[in-house]
């Protein structure tokens, strides 16, 4: 047995069943115990992988973030900055606007307040690294002249605000997830936007 192969899947296991338990029963709730159960490992196996409950979760929301991330790459290699940007937002709100995310972001915002850093972890593991990728990117415009951005880290947190603005509308059940058609009219939008405001 390729034991390279084997620890990897161990650890898929594990981060893939932490990720159902989480939504079932929270962070607090959440063991080791139940989670090794569920990936049908052992809780040393779990730990020999993750040192802790918190390293887990911030494996977790990485794993996720490094998908978004290799797609926004493999968009980036388009050359052009509106087509680009289009193909970013789109991703972006697929996959925030999920059941499942909306359900983990619900249960992030009730667990934080008993655990501080729980909001912290999570935070540099997941939005801070898809806005260092923007700003990046930004940047990397600049030097190009497709863009002129004054400020690719402000202007990145602003895109992606625009593009998921009206998700607590969607977290507090105000309003059905949006459908397509809708999604496409806030990309719209926030491409335009951001595409008048930084013509070279």
């Amino acid at each position: 047995m390729n034991v390279a192969a084997d620890n990897t899947g161990k650890r898929e296991a594990i981060l893939e069943s932490a990720n159902k338990v989480f939504l079932e029963v929270g962070f607090g709730a959440a063991s080791m115990d139940v989670i090794a159960n569920e990936a049908q490992v052992s809780k040393q196996t779990v730990y020999n992988h993750f040192g802790s409950k918190e390293e887990l979760f911030a494996a977790m929301v990485r794993t996720s973030c490094d998908k978004m991330t290799l797609a926004f790459a493999e968009a980036a290699k388009d050359g052009n900055p509106e087509k680009t940007l289009r193909a970013i937002a789109r991703h972006f709100m697929n996959v925030v606007f999920s059941e499942e995310k909306l359900a983990m972001h619900r249960i992030l915002m009730a667990e934080v307040p008993r655990f501080p850093e729980l909001g912290r972890v999570y935070y540099q593991s997941g939005p801070a690294i898809i806005r260092k990728f923007l700003a990046d990117y930004f940047v990397e415009q600049n030097k190009r002249g497709t863009l002129k951005v004054n400020n690719p880290q402000f202007t990145a947190e602003q895109f992606i605000s625009m593009v998921t603005c009206c998700r607590l509308r969607s977290e507090l059940g105000v309003e059905p997830l949006p459908n397509d058609d809708e999604k496409q009219r806030y990309i719209d939008n926030a491409v335009t936007i951001i595409i008048k405001a930084c013509r070279p």
